[in-house]
């Protein structure tokens, strides 16, 4: 049997999934690591963690599926976005990973702005906080050889060879006048400590024989490009034309619609590299998504949680059933982390807005869900007013994707038909998994919907759009009337 290892590579651990030649998955194998919080605004991870973890799924994933390692024909990795690992130049790792949630280059950020006079850098990118390192650890900075991205690093282990995908948010920004945003924005970065780039769909290279001895495969497997979390959440969502579009609901989330070339768009968006390398992704990400739902559940239901386990949600979806969508009810933000998309706020927070003393755990949960489909609308209008379209269905991946609630409720606040791809929650690895199958030439790149099957389909309710459209609109002026609170509270925290 002729199969790919395909990683999804996320905020809070890894997945590894043995993939065949049409899309099914054979087995799944899941190990956490855990974020480290040093200081007020500083989020990082462990390397050491990353690699030990991918090395167990692997070894988990073939057992688990009875395949043989020679049964693997290649190897392609999904990755959180924007964390970045220092190397020296035998890849020694230097420091800690510096999460893509870290905000502590606020103050670079402003300061490349500044210059430019333009937003046109956040904290979260590479070119920000490369300058808190060279400002704050010049040490750090000369030691460096590469600022590794995860796919980087993952694939220099398995390979000893280092690059970068070429969706890398560190290398790549597709800026409609790029010489003049690379002028401006890395004036102050050594353009070499950026590592060569490597396309997804090619092969980066061989597996040697360490990467095998630790993996349990076999040596000269191809390795290939990989790529970060959104284009393979795109591909793994079925999307594979312009105009495509897909929500992710992981511990972040993020609106990804297919374009065909770049435009000049809001603070906070983005535009990379699809895994056509005809097509680019219009993209947007809010820091805390499940990672607000699983703060919730936590908050509101920690004892039937550790009771119930993973069937906690069919009792949080029979509480959600048992409240009515109110114009009155209570409101939440998501914004645990700040946010980046659809407004760029280091200094946010979540909060709960117009709770009385009628209200239950299941009108907070409630509220939470809603104001996570809210910051999905959010996304979408700044969309269409970037590039001037509708987005007329849109599909849904991820853990949250399994909540037939929350997916009726994100219908019923878009007021579009939203559909479920199957393995939905294992789409960053189905689109992993697509781009080695492309890189092995049993696909081209047109028939991602040959290799994704969609599963269910949501209908908008449309008696609620009034009701929802008012709530969405009271949901924005909530950000508007507190933000600058906000800033006077957690503003000396940068």
């Amino acid at each position: 049997m002729n199969c790919i290892a395909a990683y999804d590579f996320g905020t809070s651990g890894v997945k590894a999934a043995l993939v065949d030649k049409n899309g099914k998955i054979l087995a799944v194998k899941e190990k956490g690591y855990p974020l480290l919080k040093p200081r007020p605004l500083y989020v990082e991870q462990r390397p050491d963690d990353f690699w030990n973890a991918v090395c167990e799924v692997t070894k988990g994933v073939i057992e688990s599926a009875g395949v043989s390692p020679q049964d693997v024909k290649g190897l392609s990795f999904s990755v959180q976005s924007f964390t970045m690992i220092p190397v020296d130049k035998y890849g020694n790792v230097l420091h800690n990973a510096i999460s893509w949630l870290d905000g502590r280059a606020e103050r670079q950020a402003q300061e490349i702005n500044e210059r430019c006079g333009a937003e046109m850098v956040r904290s979260q990118d590479y070119q920000s906080r490369i300058l808190w390192i060279k400002q704050n650890e010049p040490e750090l900075y000369e030691k460096t050889k590469y600022f590794l991205d995860c796919d980087g690093f993952l694939q220099f282990k398995a390979t000893g060879i280092m690059a970068v995908p070429k969706d890398h948010p560190g290398v790549v920004t597709y800026h409609p006048d790029i010489e003049a945003y690379y002028a401006a924005t890395l004036a102050d970065v050594d353009r070499s400590k950026l590592a060569p780039v490597v396309e997804a769909c090619k092969e980066y290279g061989r597996l040697d024989e360490k990467g095998a001895e630790d993996l349990g495969l076999v040596p000269g497997i191809p390795v290939f490009g990989g790529m970060i979390d959104v284009p393979a959440a795109a591909a793994g969502c079925g999307c594979g034309k312009e105009g495509d579009a897909h929500l992710y609901l992981g511990s972040s989330g993020w609106l990804s619609v297919l374009i065909d070339r770049p435009y000049e768009t809001s603070e906070g968006s983005y535009q990379i590299k699809s895994i056509d390398p005809d097509l680019l992704i219009y993209g947007g990400c809010t820091n805390s998504c499940c990672l607000m739902f699983n703060w919730a559940i936590d908050q509101f239901y920690r004892k039937e949680h550790e009771m119930l386990g993973g069937k906690i949600f069919d009792l949080i979806g029979q509480e959600v059933d048992s409240t009515e969508p109110e114009l009155d009810g209570p409101y939440a933000t998501p914004w645990l982390f700040g946010e980046q998309f659809p407004v760029a706020n280091v200094y946010i927070r979540s909060m709960f807005f117009n709770i009385s003393e009628r209200h239950t755990r299941a009108h907070m949960i409630r509220a939470v869900l809603e104001c996570l489909c809210f910051s999905m609308k959010w996304q979408m209008e700044l969309y269409t007013k970037d590039i001037g379209k509708e987005i007329r269905e849109i599909g849904v991946n991820g853990g949250g994707s399994l909540s037939p609630q929350w997916m009726q409720m994100m219908a019923d606040i878009l007021q579009i038909t939203v559909y479920v791809p199957e393995e939905s929650r294992h789409s960053g690895a189905i689109g992993a998994a697509f781009a080695a199958a492309v890189g092995l030439g049993w696909y081209e790149h047109k028939d991602v919907k040959n290799f994704v099957k969609v599963e269910k389909r949501y209908e908008p309710d449309k008696g609620l759009a009034d009701m929802y459209a008012i709530r969405y609109e009271r949901f924005k002026r909530i950000y508007e009337t507190v933000k600058d609170l906000y800033e006077d509270i957690n503003g000396d925290m940068v």
